[in-house]
């Protein structure tokens, strides 16, 4: 048996809810929405999925969720990309959910440069309000970084310097010296499906998943996004079985069984995440 635990999934979100019973079932027996000849042969099982609230109301859901499966973990937050539209009730909503024993993370919060939704000052205000709700909370925090490493790195250093602070890096998305850096501040480096495209602009990715230490290594699917390879553009969205194909791609690119790097995946999981609910 293959276990997966994926950090990343936001099933509380439209894309699942037409057939979330099917996805659920799917969770539960360890298939995968799509054959996939190579892993026939190797039963999966999914020893915990990490769902990331994105706003007030996204964050109750997951909490929600996670009250009624014991293979459900919330993380809480608003997402940068949100933050522009968040209200004080919003952040209130938030910050008492933060506390709740089904709560192990916060997050996702971050930076996004990618995109123009929320002004940089506002997002930087924000990810610190994330920051300082995490250290209160004693609970490891959840970060998104996208195009925005230069302003990123300085505030992660800082908080690291001032309080006990510990988190993921979530869809890992930068070169080997940027995840180094993150390693150093006590940070564990989460893969997605983009490890898995074959696209030559993602060799610095793949660099970084060969160098990652293995007890600091972690994966997740982003789902209903970021579906991996080879099923990118054959299925309608992602989820959280799917893990496995990250999984299967960092066993190439390391070297290493696939059964030992989902087991390692897992256990760095538990560790982090649910020794802390």
């Amino acid at each position: 048996m293959i276990p997966i635990f994926d950090t990343h999934a936001h099933l509380d979100l439209d894309a699942f809810s037409n057939d979330f019973d099917t996805v659920i079932g799917r969770l539960e027996s360890g298939t995968l929405p799509i054959i996939f000849e190579e892993l026939l042969d190797q039963p999966i099982e999914i020893t915990g999925v990490l769902l990331p609230g994105i706003d007030a109301q996204s964050s109750y859901r997951c909490t929600e969720l996670s009250k009624r499966f014991s293979f459900f973990h919330a993380a809480v937050a608003i997402h940068p990309n949100y933050v522009v539209r968040a209200t004080d009730d919003d952040w209130k909503v938030v910050t008492e959910l933060a506390y709740s024993d089904f709560v192990v993370a916060i997050g996702e919060t971050g930076l996004d440069w990618y995109w123009d939704y929320t002004p940089m000052e506002q997002q930087i205000a924000a990810l610190q309000r994330h920051i300082d709700l995490a250290v209160r909370t004693a609970k490891p925090i959840q970060i998104h970084c996208r195009d925005a490493w230069d302003a990123m790195l300085p505030i992660l250093r800082r908080a690291v310097e001032a309080n006990k602070l510990t988190g993921i890096i979530h869809a890992f998305s930068g070169e080997p010296k940027q995840a180094m850096e993150c390693i150093e501040l006590g940070f564990y480096i989460s893969f997605a499906g983009s490890v898995t495209y074959r696209n030559a602009k993602f060799l610095p990715l793949w660099e970084s998943a060969k160098i990652v230490p293995a007890d600091r290594l972690l994966i997740e699917t982003d789902s209903p996004y970021m579906t991996p390879h080879p099923f990118r553009g054959k299925l309608k969205r992602n989820e959280p079985t799917l893990a496995v194909m990250v999984a299967h791609r960092l066993a190439e690119l390391r070297g290493t069984p696939l059964k030992e790097i989902a087991q390692t995946t897992a256990q760095n999981a538990q560790q982090l995440l649910v020794v802390n609910s």
